[in-house]
């Protein structure tokens, strides 16, 4: 497989009167053609920030990517002008944020929408744009599809709005689509057709995901492999099957703790004492340790580091110390 994106000791800081803040602190990630790649953590663990970097937008200021490398496709994007940027935003790659109704614009209709798109990457005139809008939202499951072109977001429901966005992220046949939450506001039902319309689509288009998720149930649905971000650093990566059997990092293992099950008679759901450090704030040594069951001396004087442990497998955490292990 080769690489499409490949972030290296990425660094996303940001300002605060004249402290650094790190928000995304030496992450290094790959994801293949082709591949579905799912970014795993709790709110506040830099998921979102990483993708913003990706794309190149975070605000600045007060935001700014201090160090490291986004090669996309060949190219660092960590390098490039807003005005590459701009080229290279919606039609080589493209982004599907938590909210539809905050990202689409309520005074223009759906088919105004994926149209603006077709015509500035693609250069389509307008009847060509809206001839390929009506197929777009057809292949995501739309059966009136020349109707809903004239409707507005607000006349839509939740999922209908999250096809929308789906139909215009795919609109330009992107080389990688960036989901960040994409099912979070839905109800079951509807979660499941979306992740079902997104590995329908990435086969048909040859599209690599990022799905961006603090669910692991929706990662068990699509995902390839799994990197779990915990304090703005990767603590865990593992193809999908061997995570779910056996996760190697406690707060993997808590994160699959919190699973809700009908197979087990819980009366509670497990969940992790204390919660993700700010930024501001971060421990000494591992940033999980002050959370961690496991916790011993050298995890509050020393930071692990992301070690590989067998093919495809990575983990930051002491307990698979090698020198550890030994005593």
């Amino acid at each position: 497989m080769t690489a499409l994106l490949e972030l290296k000791n990425l660094k996303t800081y940001f300002k605060r009167k004249k402290a650094l803040i790190p928000a995304v602190d030496g992450v290094d990630l790959v994801i293949n053609r082709g591949e579905t790649v799912a970014l795993v953590g709790e709110s506040g663990s830099g998921k979102s920030i990483t993708s913003l970097s990706i794309m190149r937008l975070i605000p600045s200021p007060p935001g700014e990517i201090v160090d490291g490398q986004i090669y996309f496709d060949g190219r660092d994007l960590a390098k490039a002008s807003e005005e590459e940027m701009c080229k290279i935003r919606g039609n080589d790659i493209s982004m599907i944020f938590q909210e539809p109704m905050t990202s689409l614009n309520p005074v223009l209709t759906i088919g105004e929408q994926i149209t603006e798109v077709l015509t500035y990457h693609q250069g389509l005139n307008n009847t060509m744009a809206k001839k390929k809008a009506i197929e777009m939202l057809e292949l995501v499951g739309f059966s009136r599809a020349k109707e809903i072109i004239n409707d507005y977001p607000h006349r839509l429901s939740g999922g209908m709005r999250q096809r929308v966005m789906i139909a215009m992220a795919m609109s330009c046949n992107p080389k990688l689509l960036i989901a960040d939450e994409p099912t979070t506001a839905l109800d079951v039902t509807i979660q499941a057709q979306i992740l079902d319309l997104m590995k329908d689509l990435s086969t048909k288009f040859e599209t690599s995901i990022l799905i961006i998720t603090h669910d692991l149930g929706v990662v068990s649905e699509v995902a390839d492999r799994v990197v779990v971000l915990y304090a703005g650093q990767v603590v865990e990566e593992a193809m999908v099957e061997d995570l779910f059997e056996n996760p190697l990092h406690p707060y993997t293992n808590g994160l699959m703790g919190s699973i809700p099950s009908i197979d087990e008679d819980h009366s509670r759901l497990a969940s992790i004492e204390g919660n993700v450090p700010s930024p501001e704030k971060l421990p000494k040594g591992c940033r999980f340790a002050p959370r961690c069951p496991h916790a011993f001396e050298r995890c509050f004087i020393e930071m692990p580091e992301l070690v590989r442990k067998y093919a495809n497998r990575s983990v930051r955490c002491f307990l698979h110390d090698s020198k550890e292990v030994k005593k």
